[in-house]
């Protein structure tokens, strides 16, 4: 029975072995068959196997396409506003989420303000000892404003009516020693007074007048030096106790000054929402794309750094970079196709915003790569779409109806000079061409061909078929503008034999028909 099974599989495995010979064979008749008609078809217009297209007309489109991030082109963005004061900055204590959607007012950022808090306490305690020597200073200030008055109307008044007094009675006391001394000499001419009496009453006179001499001489140093010194230091002790309490009041108004900017940062520490938006954290990066800073609870913020963006989700934008070869083509107010990546099908209309002056900053990746920066303004955006999608922008640049086309690897460079290789009644032409615009497929012809011309996709291999000007040894050398020069590597790059070249006419075409779409 074993031997039975056995002889069935092989019997089997014989059979499936011939009907896939036969099918083999088969394919390689089908393979040569279609391989004669195709070279024979090739060769019925004598040619010799050359790919040719026929000339027409039809839409011509230049178009730029770009990938780029969209954002708000109204953002706010949230910086720190806490000064760092010999430190590296503050660490965050609190952040709001990433994508949360805050109205004004609402929460964002808590910033460690512990440190802020220590240096507070400290400057109230100085602030209150300045404060004790303005009260003080102000006191002796005071106090010499009254000293002055008490001394003017007070002291000088009552030391000058003592004097006066004195004066007075020193007055009163020379009339009487006068009048006694008078009387005196009277009696001595008629004997009751001796001449020893009579001198002691000339002295009492003479007494009286020194007595109201040096009372007139008191009342003199009261008036002239006594008040004008006294007045003159009570002043100085006024002015410097003026300035003492103005030097203590600047003291105390700079103290508070500080004691204040500290509770001002103190409430910067917490970051609320200026307006209504959604929280984006402001990642930094370095120019090798590798993370510089992020945004989390525990990093440190320096001051002024940003922390979180607010997107105005009412007016959106993408952020796209053009290659130099590229951004001539672009210029502000062109339309543009915006597809956000994610979103299926949508497809949303836009228009160039600002195009930058200046190429931006690349890494040493792209030492060599000069790129522009563009933004694309989205009109009518969708609520679905939020800021940091990924978008594909397309830029239509030009758009030529009716216009003649070649396509580009028909074009041959001849020095300054370019030529369409044509085929007509088995004889090869080399017709010079003047060429517009031309995007990655077609070149637009402004002169030198006429519709249905059938032109070499492969000029290269019939240059021996034509005769082509001389190029002088200056014209050899010259460099072509920047844009023929780029076209001209397309054409190299698209110059292909055989099946390849019509695999890739016929892409060609089909991408023509989108873009004409």
């Amino acid at each position: 029975m074993f031997n039975n099974i056995h002889l069935s599989v092989v019997r089997r495995g014989a059979l499936q072995t011939t009907v896939l010979l036969l099918l083999l064979f088969v394919g390689l008749l089908m393979a040569g068959g279609f391989a004669w008609r195709w070279n024979a078809q090739r060769s019925d217009d004598g040619s010799g196997g050359a790919i040719l297209h026929s000339v027409g007309r039809d839409v011509f489109v230049l178009a730029v396409t770009e990938r780029g991030e969209v954002q708000s082109a109204g953002v706010t963005a949230i910086r720190s506003s806490v000064k760092n004061k010999g430190t590296s900055g503050l660490a965050i204590m609190r952040i709001a989420p990433e994508g949360t959607e805050v109205g004004e007012g609402d929460f964002l950022v808590e910033l460690d303000s512990s440190a802020l808090e220590e240096e507070r306490t400290s400057q109230r305690i100085n602030r209150n000892t300045v404060e004790s020597r303005v009260i003080e200073a102000k006191n002796v200030y005071e106090t010499a404003l009254i000293t002055e008055r008490e001394y003017l109307e007070g002291t000088y008044v009552q030391e000058r009516q003592t004097i006066e007094s004195e004066v007075f009675v020193a007055e009163e006391n020379l009339n009487r020693a006068k009048e006694y001394y008078a009387y005196s000499k009277k009696l001595a001419v008629k004997g009751y007074v001796n001449e020893l009496q009579l001198e002691a009453d000339k002295f009492a006179v003479d007494k009286s007048v020194k007595e109201l001499e040096a009372a007139k001489t008191k009342l003199r140093v009261l008036d002239e030096f006594t008040k004008l010194k006294t007045t003159k230091e009570l002043e100085s002790n006024i002015l410097i106790a003026q300035a003492k309490w103005e030097a203590d009041k600047n003291s105390f108004e700079l103290e508070e000054e500080k004691l204040r900017e500290i509770e001002e940062q103190i409430a910067l520490c917490t970051i609320l929402a200026p307006r209504a938006g959604i929280v984006k954290y402001a990642h930094q990066r370095d120019r090798r794309g590798n993370n510089d800073f992020i945004v989390e609870e525990g990093a440190v913020v320096r001051e002024r750094q940003e922390i979180i963006h607010l997107p105005d989700l009412g007016s959106m934008q993408v952020e796209i970079l053009i290659n130099e070869s590229q951004i001539q083509f672009v210029t502000e107010g062109m339309p543009a196709k915006v597809a956000p990546i994610g979103m299926g099908e949508l497809e949303l209309m836009g228009v160039v915003e600002s195009l930058s002056e200046y190429a931006e900053p690349s890494g040493w990746r792209k030492a060599n790569v000069k790129e522009y920066k563009a933004f694309i303004e989205i009109e009518h955006a969708p609520a679905g779409m939020r800021a940091g999608m990924t978008a594909s922008v397309t830029i239509q640049c030009m758009r030529i109806p009716n216009a003649m086309l070649v396509p580009v690897q028909a074009v041959y460079a001849h020095g300054p000079q370019y030529f369409c290789l044509t085929h007509d009644e088995g004889k090869w032409l080399a017709k010079e061409v003047v060429c517009g615009a031309t995007n990655d497929m077609f070149f637009v012809v402004e002169k030198g061909l006429q519709e249905r011309d059938r032109v070499a996709l492969n000029p290269r291999r019939y240059l021996s078929e034509v005769e082509l000007p001389e190029l002088p040894p200056e014209q050899q050398q010259r460099a072509v503008p920047q844009e023929k020069k780029v076209a001209e590597q397309a054409v190299a790059a698209r110059e292909v034999d055989g099946a390849d070249a019509i695999d890739l006419a016929g892409s060609q075409a089909a991408k023509a028909g989108w873009l004409i779409r």
